[in-house]
């Protein structure tokens, strides 16, 4: 017996639910494979990697996808007699190595501690599940320190920040960069987060003099409180955070 899984209904057709794939934020590593899946006998998967929507004339997937540059990757289920079904979005992100060998997190996540430090380099970018893939701190500048087991050529931090205003969750006012000796080496204001903004992932990308480094710490600069617009006004934010690359 087979059981159908389908979306939203209309007085007429069923509408196919989307296919499924393991995340929905990936870096363009040289390895980096795209799967969907989506069981239905006659079903089909068509995609796009331009962004646009995929259409019945559109490449079938057949199998895991190489993608090895930035892409916006859509995918949309198909079967005559059905509604095709909304389309699974996959954003593909430039990669960069990945010289941070450990780091070292105050104050240390609690409610939302991920898979420790290993969470902000594991090349698994989070999504809009703030419960996956990311580190949650609550009301307090955080600071991160990126230890490399021998001095390397730095001129730019990757940082993966996320914004859901609804949830308490907001950008850091600032991120700070210093060297070995305590020395400021790049500083970078965020977009104002006492404005309302929409639900974003961000990826925030600090240019520091160039130099060579074996230790760097970088300080996520917190709301005071959160703003008279928000029903927690004048209560602590969140942040969050995934990857952190240097190169």
């Amino acid at each position: 017996m087979m059981i159908l899984v389908v979306g939203k209904t209309t007085a007429q057709n069923l509408q196919l639910a989307p296919p499924q794939t393991s995340s929905t934020r990936l870096f363009a590593a040289p390895d980096t494979k795209i799967d969907f899946n989506f069981r239905l006998k006659g079903a089909e998967i068509r995609y796009t990697t331009d962004g646009t929507e995929p259409t019945t004339t559109s490449s079938i997937f057949t199998h895991p996808l190489s993608i090895s540059r930035p892409t916006t990757l859509k995918a949309k289920s198909f079967k005559t007699g059905f509604l095709p079904s909304e389309s699974t979005t996959v954003q593909i992100l430039p990669f960069h190595s990945r010289p941070v060998d450990s780091i070292g997190i105050t104050p240390a996540p609690k409610k939302y501690p991920g898979n420790g430090w290993k969470t902000l380099c594991d090349r698994i970018l989070g999504d809009a599940n703030f419960r996956q893939n990311w580190l949650g701190f609550e009301g307090r500048n955080i600071e991160l320190e990126l230890f490399f087991t021998k001095k390397r050529p730095v001129s730019h931090i990757m940082v993966g920040l996320l914004r859901q205003q609804n949830a308490w969750i907001f950008l850091p006012s600032t991120i700070e960069v210093y060297d070995k000796k305590g020395k400021l080496v790049a500083n970078q204001a965020l977009p104002d987060e006492s404005l309302e903004l929409p639900d974003s992932m961000e990826i925030i990308c600090v240019e520091l003099p160039k130099h060579r480094h074996k230790y760097l710490k970088i300080k996520l600069i917190a709301l005071t409180s959160l703003p008279a617009w928000h029903p927690g006004t004048g209560n602590a934010g969140w942040i969050f955070s995934d990857e952190i690359m240097a190169w």
